[in-house]
């Protein structure tokens, strides 16, 4: 992996836990500059589409981070930053992406990594469920929500265990695009697995772009559908011909 494909894939994660972490949205940021401006010293500038889209998507989550404290944009600020993001993923694509030696420390982190995040996920969307449908009870039959649990603490644990899940499956991801490096040549390659995780991946991105907007049913299902896609990914994409190398299904 070169330096600019580490600095734009460092960037891509830490966009991601600039949704929670406001200062993740300038650093990333900043690492997406970065990794433009090497590109362009080391081949010249605008040489390729990797540096129009890493310099557009650095200005981007810098625009983002400057509507922090304008708590009513919120939705405009979580979808300037999943264009930044995909932005980064498209640049990562375009990037050149030599072989090399897989460290064992990258493998630990990939299957550490998703390792958590199906555990987290496991709560934080049974929790999310819950919390759809006790929704639905109060503004339905009050009375039937008054036996379940109380629609605080369902919303408390889902979103306290969701963004674990969340971050933990960017880094899984993020980690398993440089594993691809070394055995598809491509950091996005048309594996059921790499494929399955990377639509889950954007299902929890826009549950969280549009967590204001969605109640009863349409929560639910964006919420199910992404945890089936990470699922599939573990139990069902081993099965399709999935030529990742591990045997473990992680």
């Amino acid at each position: 992996m070169t330096a600019v494909s580490l600095l734009a894939l460092v960037g891509v994660l830490l966009l991601a836990v600039g949704l929670f972490w406001p200062r993740g949205l300038f650093l990333g940021a900043f690492l997406y500059l970065g990794a433009a401006l090497a590109d362009a010293f080391a081949k010249g500038f605008f040489s390729g589409p990797a540096q129009p889209a890493l310099v557009l998507g650095g200005l981007l989550a810098l625009r983002g981070e400057s509507l922090l404290l304008r708590p009513r944009l919120t939705p405009l600020r979580r979808y300037l930053v999943l264009l930044a993001m995909l932005l980064g993923l498209f640049a990562l694509k375009a990037l050149p992406h030599p072989g090399g030696s897989l460290p064992l420390l990258l493998t630990l982190v990939h299957a550490g990594a998703f390792l958590v995040a199906y555990l987290a996920l496991a709560v934080g969307v049974g929790a999310g469920v819950m919390c759809a449908m006790q929704d639905l009870r109060l503004r339905s039959v009050p009375e039937k929500a008054l036996l379940s649990a109380p629609l605080w603490s369902l919303r408390r644990l889902e979103q306290g265990y969701l963004r674990v899940g969340y971050l933990a499956t960017t880094l899984g991801l993020t980690s398993g695009m440089a594993w691809a490096w070394r055995y598809f040549g491509s950091p996005l390659a048309l594996d059921p697995k790499e494929i399955s995780v990377l639509l889950g991946w954007l299902g929890l991105t826009l549950y969280f772009l549009l967590e204001e907007r969605l109640q009863g049913y349409p929560r639910m299902a964006l919420l199910l559908l992404a945890y089936a896609l990470l699922l599939f990914a573990f139990i069902g994409a081993p099965f399709l011909g999935s030529r990742h190398p591990s045997g473990l299904g992680f």
